[in-house]
This record gives structure tokens, C-alpha cells and sequence, in this order.
């Protein structure tokens, strides 16, 4: 039990602003196959995400999620 609770995010939450830079991520990990809202410039999106800021993940807001994936 205690082993698995390792692997759960933390009870915080951390504001963060949308990876997106039009083309791709900010972290060059990502390559975007769909036009966004924000054409080629950074998206401005900010939210809260269990996601800590130096974390590897790539991180879109809804708006830049659902244009890549749906």
C-alpha cells in the first residue's frame, strides 16, 4: 500500500503556464500536428496542475490539449 502511495502526485498545486509554442513545446520534446488558437506564438493559458515546475512532463492547457487530440 505505502509502496504504491509513492507514485501518487502531491496534495499541491502548482501554477503553471501552457507549454505551447505554436510549432511545438517549449521543451522541444513535442511536435504539434494540428493549428492552435494562438497560431505561432506561446500560448498564454495559466492554470493549476500537481505538475511541480521542474518536472519533465509536457504540460498544454484544455485548449492546446484537445487541438492535438481530438
Amino acid at each position: 500500500y505505502y509502496a504504491r502511495l509513492k507514485f501518487r502526485n502531491p496534495m499541491r498545486l502548482w501554477t503553471r503556464q501552457c507549454m505551447c509554442i505554436g510549432v511545438g513545446s517549449e521543451n522541444k520534446v513535442w511536435k504539434n500536428t494540428a493549428a492552435h488558437f494562438h497560431k505561432d506564438k506561446h500560448c498564454l493559458n495559466v492554470f493549476s496542475t500537481p505538475y511541480a515546475p521542474e518536472r519533465k512532463e509536457t504540460i498544454y492547457c484544455e485548449d492546446c490539449y484537445n487541438a492535438e487530440i481530438v
